[in-house]
């Protein structure tokens, strides 16, 4: 009986079957290398670094991301602004792409948008490099800047005021930086500028609200005035008024009943010349040639009366333009009793005087009769 012959497994398929299981194993760690390389790489693409922007602009995390820039108008706070386009932002589909004309690949520049809204641009930095598989790398990107696309206020105003006079917007004085350079000389104040400084209107120009502003206009000495505003032009011309002084108020009233004694022949001595007038008026007064005029030709025309008497005097409506030059209301009742008939008349004075300081004296530069609906 032949002895049984153990049969020896073949070295060659043995070998093979090695080099199967480690060439296999192989594949297996160059695909797995090669995969995670490249999720590696995806990772570390800059697109990567705006998608976690979006996302984050999308949870409302504006002030986290975004450093606003000072407002565009120097008198409305920047909140305004922001909370304006973290409104805008909210609910919105954030997108972004590549901003044309972007060639630098290590500082790349991305577009922002809003739906179809282009609402910021960001720049982003390679601050980092790892060679990857021969050919490729793995950066690290940081963000360098954030430029929001803000609105542009669209209220404008145009305000005109006495050049003396403060404005304020939101309680931030205006300047010479909000002035437009348009002047015009005040009609009320035509008489006085021969002789001493008056105020003329200026034009300040606010632009780029996005709110109505809250608007304060102050004479020069800080009382506020009221304006009127139409259709974005805000006009303040008529000046507040004060306490005149007792003293002051007693001088304009004896020169305002002076002036109307005269043309009623009243005034010692104004039948023979304007003298007892002067002392009220500048040297080369307008009012005293009327005067003078009037007594030469017309004052005869006046009936004979009584000495007349005064009721209802008042001074009021004291407006101090500057330390020399000021303007007020004076009114009063005159009565005349005629001589031959004893017909009582009387006369009404409601006139506006304005009275400048020459050589230390207020003289009277210029009155008007104030109509009823002033």
């Amino acid at each position: 009986m032949a002895a049984y012959k153990k049969r020896k497994f073949p070295v060659f398929l043995l070998g093979y079957f090695i080099f199967l299981v480690v060439l296999t194993g192989f594949w297996a760690y160059v695909l797995r290398y090669v995969r995670d390389s490249l999720v590696t790489y995806e990772a570390s693409q800059p697109e990567r670094i705006m998608e976690n922007f979006v996302r984050e602009l999308e949870e409302g995390k504006v002030e986290d991301l975004i450093i606003f820039p000072v407002a565009q108008n120097r008198f409305e706070d920047m909140d305004i602004v922001q909370n304006r386009y973290m409104s805008y932002l909210a609910g919105q589909n954030i997108s972004y792409e590549k901003a044309p004309g972007s060639y630098d690949v290590q500082k790349p520049v991305y577009n922002i948008y809003a739906g179809d809204r282009k609402v910021a641009s960001v720049a982003l930095r390679e601050v980092s490099s790892e060679p990857l598989m021969f050919i490729l790398a793995v950066q690290e990107w940081e963000i360098v800047s954030v430029e929001p696309v803000l609105d542009t206020g669209e209220k404008n105003l145009l305000i005109h005021v006495p050049d003396s006079c403060t404005v304020q917007i939101n309680g931030i004085t205006a300047d010479e930086r909000e002035l437009t350079g348009n002047k015009w000389d005040m009609e009320e104040f035509e008489y006085a500028a021969e002789y001493v400084s008056v105020p003329y209107l200026v034009e300040y120009e606010i632009s780029n609200l996005f709110e109505a502003p809250e608007v304060v206009i102050r004479d020069s000495y800080g009382q506020e005035m009221e304006y009127t505003e139409e259709e974005g032009i805000i006009e303040a011309v008529a000046f507040p008024s004060g306490q005149i002084e007792q003293a002051l108020a007693d001088y304009v009233l004896k020169n305002a009943k002076n002036y109307s004694d005269f043309f009623s022949g009243d005034l010692a001595g104004g039948r023979n010349s304007v003298e007892p007038l002067r002392y009220m008026f500048p040297k080369d007064s307008y009012f005293l040639e009327q005067a003078d005029h009037y007594r030469r030709y017309d004052l005869w025309m006046y009936s004979q009366h009584q000495a007349p008497t005064f009721a209802n005097e008042s001074v009021t409506n004291y407006v101090r333009y500057s330390e020399d030059f000021f303007s007020c209301d004076v009114y009063f009742e005159k009565t005349m009793v005629l001589t031959k008939t004893g017909e009582v008349r009387t006369v009404v004075t409601n006139d506006k005087y304005y009275y400048v300081n020459i050589d230390g004296k207020w003289v009277v530069v210029d009155m008007r009769t104030i109509l009823g609906d002033e």
